[in-house]
């Protein structure tokens, strides 16, 4: 069993101030964990049990890997029901951002709820997006549940986290285009399928910094009966479609 000392460092690494000072986050499931490891991602230690460790002995010739217990994994895990695996990873040193003139990134304002954050770093992956931008007062992608939600889109889309407006200003070629009620249909507004589309937190709405970026809005039509509909859509269900109309406009231009 781990000691205790050694269980208290590793739930506090489900704290930001925790990871930030450790320069280390936690990424749990056999899925995530194979994907850390086929794509060489600086893993410090792998968590297992036996069972997962017998079954993946090939794929372990160059990791740390520490046998654990079913009760030292449930002490550790940030999950309801853990998982047999779990990796204690470095955080990787952000590299600075650079577009081309055709980028098609997605800027994320305010996104708060790690759910949300690591589903839309899932959708963003899925279809085919070059970046991920994130403001500063977003969830940080280093959150457990994050790392959960995006099952292993981080590795290929860690968001760059930075003032927007000032990532707008140095790319003014690139169009940025917002979700707000008042805007276009996103079934028939005329939009390029590439530049910043930004998401907003469905509560708030798109920050005031930002409105002066924008070029175009857009917000999706509602089509229930007698007008009678929810008042929004959870923002990662609104970017699971608007995401894949950009998707489909890119592939027909």
């Amino acid at each position: 069993m781990l000691g205790k000392n050694r269980i208290s460092t590793l739930r506090k690494l489900h704290q930001k101030k925790n990871r930030a000072e450790e320069g280390l986050f936690l990424a749990e499931g056999a899925k995530i964990v194979e994907e850390l490891l086929r794509d060489d991602f600086p893993v410090a230690e792998i968590l297992a049990l036996p069972s997962w460790i017998n079954r993946n002995r090939a794929k372990l010739q160059k990791a740390s890997v520490l046998e654990i217990t079913q009760a030292d994994m449930e002490r550790i895990s940030t999950l309801v029901s853990p998982s047999e695996v779990l990796a204690v990873c470095e955080i990787p040193k952000e590299e600075p951002l650079e577009l081309s003139t055709d980028a098609l990134v997605l800027v994320l304002d305010s996104i708060r709820d790690p759910g949300n954050m690591g589903t839309l770093i899932r959708l963003a992956d899925w279809f085919g997006f070059d970046a991920v931008m994130a403001s500063e007062d977003s969830v940080e992608w280093t959150n457990p549940k994050v790392i959960q939600a995006s099952m292993g889109s981080f590795l290929r889309l860690r968001p760059y986290y930075g003032e927007l407006q000032a990532i707008f200003k140095r790319h003014p070629g690139l169009p940025v285009t917002a979700t707000e009620l008042q805007g276009e249909s996103l079934y028939t507004g005329n939009f390029e399928p590439f530049g910043f589309f930004v998401l907003s937190n469905e509560s708030r709405g798109l920050s005031e910094e930002l409105k002066p970026f924008v070029n175009r809005s857009l917000h999706i039509p509602a089509f229930s009966k007698n007008n009678r509909h929810a008042e929004s859509l959870n923002v990662a269900t609104a970017g699971a479609i608007i995401l894949s109309e950009i998707a489909r406009r890119k592939t027909l231009s």
